[in-house]
């Protein structure tokens, strides 16, 4: 198989905002995977001295369909190492990657026995070097799938959908590794006759490894979560809710907490992390949906979109009261969020806006996380298309926020995007910001 690399200069920049206030761009690196085809970042994660991405190869006209690893060193954006795996010919969907003690751990897909078919691939990798660790292959039937991987300190654990074949629906499926040998420690298979399941997201504790999914049935799609003991795979509880789909969640301080939509409309909720008991829960009044969440102290954000706005809300970790909002973006354009990180003092955003018919942009934002007030906003990589353009993953150092995206250009096709800012600046009072959005903990948004 041939393989192209074209990697653009890194370069080292001071960027200043014309709408708000300076951020500072360290650096950046635009990739070309494929020689002018499809390259889509898929996800992120910070190891050591490195900040690690994953995402797809495809360029059928040159033989190239790969899911690529690449760790970058964090002070400079140089290559550290790169791991390319052999991918379904004609398949583009979701990989992941996550990272623990000094290791870094990817999964994704590659063909299976049958033309079409793919199987599950985990893989583990020494973190600065790169060195191969172990490789797992997961053969469940036809359609097999990772939606989400976690790393704790005794098990990695990956989550999906397999099964599937003439007359055989998908399964909820999940397998937990060992992190030094990729032994498999335990799994479980959601295979119920009279509906289908997948499991979306998974989040681990030392204890606990926390799934939530879907069941596929006639009346609709329902939330299923299933909490397992991290070391054996006991089954500690169940609980579902109708018309609920989960896209992220995040295991804290003996609270799980969940961000997704429940029926088309956006859904937050926290459960008791022994026994599964609702603490409370946030069912937008209009439609949309979070796709990401985020918790620091005594603050969980949850960011999505709803109709062409951006959608951003933090609240209370014990209580669920609100917080604060952001503002919504008004027409010409429409805003999305992808995914959202924070510390004691802001809150990061990382998504896409456009205008239709116009062009679409990598879109990165600061918001005080007190108040919800703009710090800064930035916005770069100009696309004259209005699809594969934004930023789908953020990694949240010390001093240091990394951005990994794609953007589509004319000529080479779907690049990478991999960018680094210096955030020390944003750790200081935002009280400069006008036209602050502030709600009371408690008071209804209308």
């Amino acid at each position: 198989m041939k393989r192209f690399e074209r990697v653009l200069p890194i370069f080292l920049c001071a960027l200043f905002s014309a709408d708000l206030f300076a951020q500072n761009l360290l650096w950046e690196v635009v990739q070309d995977l494929s020689g002018g085809g499809t390259d889509i970042a898929r996800a992120i994660t910070l190891t050591r001295r490195s900040v690690v991405v994953i995402g797809n190869a495809s360029n059928p006209p040159a033989d190239v369909n790969d899911f690529v690893i690449q760790s970058l060193r964090r002070r400079s954006g140089a290559i550290r190492w790169t791991d390319r795996v052999d991918e379904v010919p004609g398949v583009l969907t979701s990989l992941q990657i996550t990272s623990a003690q000094g290791r870094v751990f990817a999964s994704g897909y590659v063909p299976g026995a049958t033309a079409g078919d793919t199987d599950i691939v985990v893989r583990g990798y020494e973190a600065m070097t790169g060195a191969a660790l172990w490789n797992s292959v997961w053969d469940t039937g036809r359609d097999d799938q990772p939606q989400a991987i976690v790393a704790g300190p005794g098990a990695v654990v990956v989550v999906g959908y397999g099964g599937g074949g003439p007359g055989r629906g998908i399964d909820f499926i999940v397998r937990a590794y060992d992190p030094a040998s990729g032994a498999i420690l335990w799994d479980d298979r959601v295979e119920r006759p009279d509906l289908e399941g997948a499991a979306w997201t998974v989040a681990i504790t030392r204890t606990r490894v926390f799934v939530a999914g879907n069941t596929l049935s006639p009346l609709g799609r329902d939330l299923l979560v299933r909490a397992y003991d991290a070391p054996t795979g006991a089954l500690r509880w169940e609980i579902d809710r109708p018309s609920t789909s989960p896209v992220a969640m995040t295991a804290v301080a003996g609270r799980v907490f969940l961000a997704g939509s429940a029926s088309n409309h956006s859904y937050v909720g926290a459960f008791d992390a022994r026994r599964g008991t609702m603490l409370w829960e946030d069912e937008g009044t209009e439609p949309g949906n979070f796709r990401d969440l985020a918790v620091e102290g005594d603050r969980v954000v949850a960011a999505g979109s709803a109709g062409r706005s951006l959608l951003l809300r933090a609240y209370q970790v014990d209580s669920g009261s609100l917080q604060w909002e952001a503002p919504r973006s008004v027409p010409p354009g429409t805003e999305l969020a992808l995914t959202v990180a924070l510390n004691d003092s802001t809150v990061y955003v990382g998504g896409s806006r456009g205008e239709d018919f116009a062009y679409a942009e990598v879109l990165v934002r600061g918001y005080d996380a007190l108040t919800g007030a703009v710090l800064w906003d930035d916005r770069s990589h100009r696309s004259p298309f209005l699809s594969g353009t934004g930023a789908v993953g953020l990694a949240l150092g010390k001093n240091r926020l990394f951005v990994a995206g794609s953007a589509q250009s004319v000529g080479t096709g779907t690049d990478f995007i991999i960018r680094a800012y210096d955030i020390r600046e944003d750790k200081k009072s935002a009280w400069q910001v006008g036209d602050m959005v502030l709600h009371t903990p408690g008071e209804a948004i209308h």
